[in-house]
């Protein structure tokens, strides 16, 4: 009997935090399709509730017919209870879970209601979410104030460390190591950097991981990844028209494929390789024809955008020049899904040169991305500056630079020594080998880099405790 494999989530820790607040509102989790969003919500619903009931969208239209009349909350569960004769809906034991709620727009509109009764918790799952839900012709009401978000996104490297049975107290090491910046030992350096090649070539949605641990190959996961790709493409362009029915634009659909099948040759560009550019989708190519179409692409997850910094200065987002950027793949699998299988196969026998600073460079985005934190690097052709990313924390600038390949970092090392208007606090150098110290900047390990920043974003919501004020009463 073949063994069934399950995977630890980090979102199932939010997942309880918002079950456990009394004022709860619905909550969605979106991300792109086949992440585990519906798996890690099922089992969460059956943990925490006697009764859970799941709408699939997607899979049976005939649903949507339950959000027809009115949207108050007794006449959705009187309506429900037609499609759902076997299935128990008691209040404040039951728990609703709409799959695809991209696919119902007035499943989300009933939201306001359910937050406002608080007898049924809803948990909704979207793919398309930012653009499924928009009506040519039509008005949805998003009910503003009335629903909570939470992004998905697929296993980040830590969660492919547990998937691969690596224990806990294990990954605390690696975590003490990375805290103190302090050299850990070879044995286990070498086992990390195996587990990153392999990271890279799987990537982190759950279906290719379980493939790669029932098979111990990379083949099966590799042909799973460009077949999910087909199934993305296949999405491009869909929309619920005014009669809620599906449609396809299809000129935006071509937009969207021109525009994905850029993004790893432009990657792997040897030189010029400080912005994404439109004209190499299409010879004279504008932002006015594939800015639109790009935002689609951010928004279904599928892809993620680096914008270069006016100037290395806090707030980042304030000084962020929204119309020049680098261009990522959100999972570093589905990168090298759509390179040829020969790229895969030179990356792990270390024979592909420096063509793997591209793939690099996208696993560091990726791994900032699921660490939450938003992505900037710095550009200046004036002043002959370019750093690979750049991050603010609670005490100032965080300098990044991706050096498995190439070691320079010239503009790093002007802003440091204070040859810039510029100042940082400190400047990473990420590599494939162990921690080290350079005379500017501190060398983290690729494999170590996603608990480093984890305790940037920790830090960061953590905020600051005041004090209790008390009125000056002699006056």
């Amino acid at each position: 009997m073949e063994k069934k494999i399950e995977f630890k989530r980090k979102i199932e820790k939010k997942l309880y935090e918002w079950n456990n607040d009394p004022n709860k509102v619905p909550l969605i989790v979106d991300g792109l399709r086949q992440i585990g969003k519906s798996y890690i919500v099922d089992k969460f619903a059956h943990e925490e509730y006697e009764n859970v009931i799941v709408y699939d969208f997607r899979h049976n239209k005939s649903l949507r017919k339950i959000f027809d009349g009115n949207l108050d909350v007794d006449t959705i569960i009187r309506n429900s209870m037609l499609y759902f004769p076997n299935k128990e809906f008691i209040p404040y034991k039951t728990i609703l879970i709409f799959e695809e709620i991209g696919d119902c727009p007035l499943a989300r509109t009933s939201f306001k209601s359910f937050a406002l009764d608080k007898r049924y918790a809803v948990i909704a799952t979207g793919s398309l979410l930012g653009v499924l839900n928009y009506r040519r012709k039509q008005k949805i009401d998003i009910p503003t104030g009335y629903e909570t978000i939470i992004q998905m996104t697929s296993l980040d490297f830590e969660e492919f460390l547990w998937a691969n049975g690596l224990d806990e107290k294990n990954i605390d090491i690696l975590k003490q190591y990375t805290s103190q910046k302090k050299e850990i030992p070879q044995a286990l350096a070498d086992y990390y950097k195996e587990m990153v090649k392999r990271y890279v070539v799987v990537g982190g949605m759950p279906e290719s991981i379980k493939l790669f641990l029932r098979t111990n190959n990379y083949i099966k996961s590799r042909e799973y990844l460009e077949g999910l790709i087909k199934d993305y493409r296949a999405d491009f362009g869909r929309f619920i028209n005014d009669k809620n029915e599906e449609e396809i634009d299809y000129k935006l659909q071509t937009t969207l494929n021109k525009i994905l099948d850029s993004i790893p040759s432009q990657l792997s560009r040897e030189t010029d390789t400080h912005k994404f550019k439109y004209s190499e989708i299409k010879k004279g190519g504008r932002a006015s024809e594939f800015e639109g179409p790009f935002e689609w692409l951010e928004k279904v997850g599928l892809v993620l955008r680096c914008f270069n910094l006016n100037a290395i200065e806090k707030p980042l987002e304030a000084n962020a020049d929204k119309n020049y950027f680098k261009a990522f793949i959100t999972d570093i699998g589905l990168l090298m899904a759509m390179y040829p299988l020969s790229t895969s196969q030179e990356f792990l026998l270390n024979e592909l040169g420096s063509r793997k600073g591209a793939i690099f460079e996208n696993l560091l985005a990726t791994t900032i991305n699921k660490a939450g934190l938003p992505l900037y690097y710095f550009s200046n052709g004036t002043e002959h500056l370019e750093i690979d990313f750049i991050l603010e924390d609670n005490e100032g600038i965080v300098l990044l630079e991706e050096k498995s390949v190439n070691g320079k970092m010239s503009a790093s090392k002007n802003v440091m020594g204070g040859k810039t208007k510029y100042k940082a606090k400190i400047c990473y150098k990420i590599i494939q080998e162990n921690f080290g110290q350079g005379n500017f900047y501190t060398s983290i390990p690729q494999y170590a880099i996603s608990f480093l920043l984890d305790k940037i974003k920790f830090d960061l919501e953590k905020g600051i405790n005041f004090k209790p004020l008390i009125y000056p009463t002699n006056l």
